[in-house]
């Protein structure tokens, strides 16, 4: 059965070398099932912290005869994978602050991956801090639009690194982005605007540092 993803888990697929993969908080496993079938991974391991999702995910490959390469596992974060057992870890559509949460705990429990997929619907800021304190070094940062919100997505490699505070906050390659110039002008016009109708509204820093990432591009 073919496997239609938006543009956001699209775009993560296509970041995928190929080797093994966690998908973590996979929820019925779309995605999983889309990298094993199209031949982007050559294993899955499904897990989410939800028994009835992890069940519509495990239906999902056995009905379509993948169930030898995409296993699931009931656990919060990457509580049941073992360290180096998968090449990248996705994790995808959940907040910041649990994105970073799952990865501090695997540092933590002396667990390395060669590369993350991270996708934070909210605070990549935090996301970007944990990926320096996990001695990882991030090749891919760029923001998108799907279904009307704006995604982050970022890919990373072992390697230490280092991020200024406007990277934490940008990205790490906001100063050459395109992507994050079209979106910090748009929230630039936004907050302008909010401003010009209610002059006490507190959005002077912010409108400053948007401009100051901008730079001549304003």
């Amino acid at each position: 059965m073919p496997i239609r993803l938006d543009q956001r888990l699209t775009a993560i697929a296509n970041l995928v070398d190929y080797g093994k993969v966690a998908d973590v908080g996979c929820d019925h496993g779309k995605l999983g099932y889309y990298l094993v079938s199209t031949d982007r991974a050559s294993e899955v391991i499904a897990t989410d912290i939800s028994k009835p999702s992890l069940d519509k995910a495990k239906e999902l490959a056995f009905e379509n005869g993948v169930a030898d390469v995409m296993q699931t596992r009931l656990c919060d974060g990457l509580g049941a994978v073992c360290s180096e057992e998968v090449d990248t870890v996705i994790v995808a559509g959940l907040g910041g602050d649990v994105i970073s949460g799952i990865l501090q705990r695997a540092r933590e429990e002396g667990k390395t991956f060669g590369s993350f997929i991270l996708s934070p619907n909210t605070h990549p800021e935090k996301v970007r801090k944990e990926i320096v304190l996990s001695k990882h070094t991030i090749v891919f940062d760029e923001m998108l639009e799907c279904a009307g919100k704006t995604y982050t997505i970022i890919k990373t490699k072992k390697g230490e690194s280092a991020l200024d505070d406007m990277q934490i906050r940008f990205g790490a390659f906001y100063k050459t982005s395109d992507n994050f110039a079209q979106f910090a002008k748009k929230e630039l016009c936004s907050l302008e605007n909010i401003l010009a109708k209610n002059p006490e509204a507190q959005l002077k820093d912010k409108i400053d540092l948007l401009k100051s990432a901008l730079g001549d591009r304003i």
